[in-house]
């Protein structure tokens, strides 16, 4: 695994290396264009003496050889001549400007020759006079002055290279200790980090971007201290709940054991007792393992009527309160969703409005919107209804609605808690309207 300073050197020495490499490019670049800014300037110097020789030398005039030519009239027209060495032969005559005369033999003819690791460049042409006779002309460029300007620009560069290095890794060392110091503080955060000294233990950073972790470490600490306690509230209440119906059947166990065999009335009254608790508890355990394996449920979208899934749950929940009224009238809706939720859903919703209906009707109704695409789905109960606080709590898990009149009505708390997470699962929408002693009124809307 990289390590961040590991990654921060290759990283400075990368940029070192790009530096080092963009002025070997722009070194060599220079030393070519002087190069051949050189020969550009030995060639057209050549063209002129060919055409100063065709024009002006003939074979009586002689005086070339005497170097008044040269300089008078050479030079004077074309000052580019004055950083050249010139030899020019003509059958025994020779002028010459060049001391070393070992330079003029490596001259190759109409072709600029390097001498000595570009100390000298020399050219050689034949050219004719006005007479036709041929003239060996042979130009000679000292380097010294461009290879003195290039190695000055090197070690202006080398000089520029080495104070960037030594720039750069000091930078580097600076960097990389302020970035061990934040490391080493993040770490001491993590090892005494406590959820009551969050905020007094924080400290003071160099960077913006350990402000941003530390500020994420602490949101992420302050969820996870919130979801524990909700799971510790969960397993409480869990346990509390499930408490509750053991205690009532170990109570009627040990009132059968006392009088139970003596009296058939108090044996039956205990039997039937148990088998309420038992059905109590199956549907709380039921409840408890949906809410446990929410993230594990996948929906399954199929085509299925809607109406004939609501009769199928007011039909169930007839035989559990034969007591209560529920008015329905059935329309025709195919809808595609999870049938299996989907029923869930409808009975965790009319089950809520037959527990605190105080006994009246129910009302369900089905509308179908053909211009919003949409079905909406209406329970109403004229029960004991809930206040606008209250509502804000509903789907919290084991939270009872007007809980000092909800202590006769039979449940656990967990069904609308069941019913958000159908919703969020199904991504219905879903409308809660209640008014304390009137009533509530719950409307579901499903995509046609």
């Amino acid at each position: 695994m990289k390590t961040l300073s590991g990654t921060l050197r290759r990283s400075s020495i990368q940029t070192i290396c790009l530096f080092a490499a963009v002025l070997i490019i722009s070194l060599s670049i220079t030393g070519k264009y002087l190069i051949n800014s050189s020969k550009h300037t030995m060639r057209n110097a050549m063209a002129f003496l060919k055409y100063e020789i065709l024009e002006e030398v003939s074979s009586k005039s002689m005086e070339i050889f005497e170097g008044d030519l040269v300089n008078n009239l050479f030079r004077v027209e074309n000052p580019s001549l004055e950083d050249l060495k010139i030899t020019i032969k003509y059958k025994d005559h020779i002028y010459s400007e060049t001391q070393d005369k070992k330079i003029l033999n490596f001259a190759i003819d109409d072709k600029v020759t390097n001498i000595h690791m570009y100390d000298y460049l020399v050219l050689k042409n034949e050219l004719k006079n006005r007479d036709g006779e041929t003239f060996t002309v042979i130009l000679v460029k000292n380097l010294g002055d461009e290879k003195k300007f290039f190695f000055n620009i090197v070690y202006i560069f080398l000089a520029g290279l080495i104070v960037t290095i030594i720039i750069s890794s000091f930078a580097f060392s600076r960097l990389l200790k302020k970035v061990d110091k934040q490391l080493s503080l993040l770490e001491k955060l993590n090892t005494n980090i406590t959820l009551e000294n969050l905020e007094v233990i924080k400290p003071t950073n160099y960077f913006k971007e350990f402000d941003t972790i530390i500020d994420s470490y602490e949101e992420m600490l302050l969820r996870l201290d919130e979801q524990n306690k909700k799971q510790i509230e969960f397993v409480h209440n869990s346990s509390h709940e499930l408490k509750t119906p053991l205690f009532i059947i170990s109570g009627y166990i040990d009132m059968i054991k006392r009088w139970g065999k003596k009296d058939p009335e108090i044996f039956n009254e205990a039997l039937v007792s148990i088998e309420d608790e038992t059905k109590n508890m199956n549907l709380l355990i039921e409840k408890l393992l949906f809410i446990a394996k929410e993230s594990d449920i996948r929906s399954e979208r199929k085509e299925i009527e809607l109406s004939e899934i609501i009769l199928g749950c007011i039909s169930g929940l007839k035989h559990q309160y034969p007591k209560a009224e529920i008015v329905f009238n059935p329309e025709y809706t195919i809808i595609k969703s999870d049938e299996a939720l989907i029923k869930l859903l409808v009975k965790n919703l009319l089950e809520n409005a037959i527990k605190y209906g105080k006994n009246n009707p129910v009302t369900v109704s089905l509308l179908n919107d053909d211009e919003k695409n949409l079905a909406e789905l209406t329970i109403q109960d004229e029960g004991i209804g809930m206040t606008s606080e209250e509502l804000q709590h509903i789907y919290d898990r084991f939270f009872r609605a007007n809980k000092s009149r909800s202590k006769e009505i039979a449940g656990h708390g967990l069904g609308m808690s069941i019913v958000k997470r159908i919703i969020n699962i199904l991504k219905l929408d879903i409308k809660i309207s209640s008014t304390p002693n009137v009533g509530t009124t719950v409307k579901l809307f499903f995509d046609l």
